[in-house]
């Protein structure tokens, strides 16, 4: 409904020649670049604040298909993985946001997402019973988690405040200011969490069953991020083609005994989640504009290429893995011993498995198509709709032994060749033959957003 009603709004705008021509037919630009490369200004000319004001409701959804790893036999010899359940996620969120101008092209901003409901579920196959491929494939067969006929397995709804973030954006080249020089910006942002951190969870009838008792699973990843991203662009009459490259880094905040328990042990492989980089190429079409009355339709159209390094991560397993009544995950393994096996001595740090794993490194690609409505001077309408694709990727592939550290220790070399135990490896989901992937992760977003600028 809302994208039908922009292009309703801005259909009769289209049938007449533009009005930003001037009388010699040179073509007269809006003095702002499209919204991906756009900072807002304060002390310039006649305009000596800029503060926008906006808020968005996105919608999410992620689908992809959770496999194992053939265990023995001729199946492992196949290498055919083989398929557990169909993953599904649906996300609905409030983003608000602030931008605050400072000086000319410098600004400050703010992001605060609030997230309505998360929900998260496995479901069966037609009506294939995975509970054989979920088996402990050690001496005591158990599954390691259920998949009921009917809903499946299904995690709790989570709601609340994820992380806020702050940031300042500086555009060193404008278009608009000099005609001969592209528009060229950058962002330096800081994310913080908010809530209590995700706990593994599952639904158990109408109860809700989370990792050590209680049933409150939390929201927040639990973790504080760094952001540099630099964009550029340039302006063709009707066309202003932009590109973007991005990195984040996250650091376990509030979550921090989730990725390290026990403190920054030697035999840590992975203690961080995986960083991330964007590539961003894509073009704002601008067919009409009314300088006059601070009025513009634009298209635009963008693609993203994602990198997500290796990890200790919330995957889609999370809630599965985390809330398993299996004892060789709900036993502690030790810095030091070999897996389910008891702490003996001291200086050995008892580990629990809290459901995060080690996620292997992997591409997404995307695109995004946005509809933009610059209504009048103090008001902008957007709608948007993308789509990306994650192919296949391991969930469960912590090494058994960190070979950057070393150790006198006879019980904290165990059977390694090389390097120590790794306390965060579980051998009946992370040895080959046991570990998971999924085959592939499409998700798609529906966004829609008003700002208002003063």
């Amino acid at each position: 409904m809302a994208l039908a009603s922009v292009l309703f709004a801005a259909g009769p705008a289209l049938l007449v020649p533009t009005r930003a021509m001037a009388d010699d037919d040179e073509l007269v630009l809006m003095r702002e670049p499209a919204s991906f490369v756009d900072v807002i200004d304060a002390f310039d000319d006649q305009d000596p604040f800029d503060l926008n004001i906006s808020i968005g409701y996105v919608r999410t959804w992620e689908l992809g298909r959770i496999q194992r790893e053939p265990g023995t036999g001729d199946a492992r010899m196949s290498r055919e993985w083989r398929d557990v359940a169909d993953y599904s996620r649906e996300v609905n969120q409030l983003v608000f946001g602030l931008d605050i101008g400072i000086f000319r092209d410098l600004a400050l901003y703010g992001r605060l997402p609030l997230v309505l409901s998360d929900d998260r579920s496995l479901a069966r196959i037609g009506n294939d019973d995975p509970s054989t491929v979920l088996l402990d494939r050690s001496m005591t067969p158990a599954p390691l988690f259920d998949v009921p006929a009917g809903d499946g397995f299904r995690s709790p709804t989570r709601s609340g405040l994820d992380w806020v973030s702050v940031g300042l954006a500086w555009s060193i080249l404008n278009q608009q200011r000099d005609p001969h020089a592209p528009t060229w910006m950058l962002m330096l942002e800081g994310r913080f969490n908010i809530d209590e951190p995700m706990r593994a969870c599952r639904r158990d009838g109408g109860d809700v069953v989370c990792q050590g008792g209680g049933s409150e699973p939390g929201i927040s990843r639990g973790t504080n991020a760094l952001r540099f991203e630099t964009r550029g662009s340039w302006r063709d009459r009707y066309v202003e083609p932009y590109a973007g490259l991005a990195f984040q880094i996250e650091f376990p905040g509030n979550a921090a005994d989730l990725f390290t328990q026990g403190g920054n042990l030697a035999g840590y492989i992975n203690q961080r989640p995986p960083i991330q980089g964007r590539l961003t190429a894509g073009v704002a079409i601008m067919p009409w504009e009314d300088r006059q009355h601070w009025q513009r339709f634009s298209i635009d159209l963008r693609f993203m290429g994602d990198y997500v390094s290796e990890g200790r991560d919330y995957s889609p397993l999370f809630d599965a893995l985390g809330s398993s009544t299996n004892p060789y995950l709900t036993s502690p393994a030790c810095e030091g011993v070999t897996g389910g096996a008891t702490c003996q001595g001291a200086g050995y740090e008892q580990v629990d498995f809290t459901g995060l794993t080690d996620t292997q490194a992997h591409a997404r690609l995307g695109g995004q198509v946005t509809l933009e409505l610059q209504a009048a001077r103090y008001v902008r309408f957007g709608v948007t709709t993308a789509i990306f694709h994650s192919p296949s990727y391991g969930l469960t592939q912590a090494d058994a032994c960190n070979p950057n550290a070393s150790s006198d220790d006879p019980n904290r070399v165990g059977t390694c060749r090389s390097g120590i135990i790794n306390p965060h490896h579980r051998a009946v989901i992370d040895l080959p033959g046991q570990r998971f992937r999924i085959e592939s992760l499409t998700q798609i977003d529906v966004a829609a957003n008003v700002t208002a600028q003063f």
